[in-house]
């Protein structure tokens, strides 16, 4: 599985567009910030989701603290779609964050 630093990420989303996020974090997290143009897809409900997913694009996942976030990788993996964990999480952003 793909893996990059926040500080990677962070250089990623500032300087790439159209990117695919999913911020894995339940929904109340999410509210409270999350990384510009990130999707909430809670990781309780990613399996159930894979359907709506394009194994085509390219996922980056995100969460809390990285824990989630790899789990959420690992599914997405192993059911063969294309995608990158961000190491760490939210809270170590240090870009601006969405509301």
């Amino acid at each position: 599985m793909k893996q990059v630093t926040i500080e990677e990420f962070q250089s990623i989303v500032e300087n790439q567009d159209d990117l695919h996020i999913l911020d894995v974090r339940p929904k109340d997290l999410y509210e409270a910030g999350h990384v510009p143009g990130a999707v909430h897809l809670p990781l309780s409900q990613l399996e159930d989701s894979l359907d709506e997913l394009d194994k085509d694009t390219h996922y980056y996942t995100i969460c809390h603290d990285g824990v989630g976030s790899k789990k959420a990788a690992t599914i997405l993996d192993e059911n063969g779609f294309d995608v990158t964990n961000v190491e760490k999480g939210v809270p170590d952003y240090q870009g601006e964050l969405e509301k």
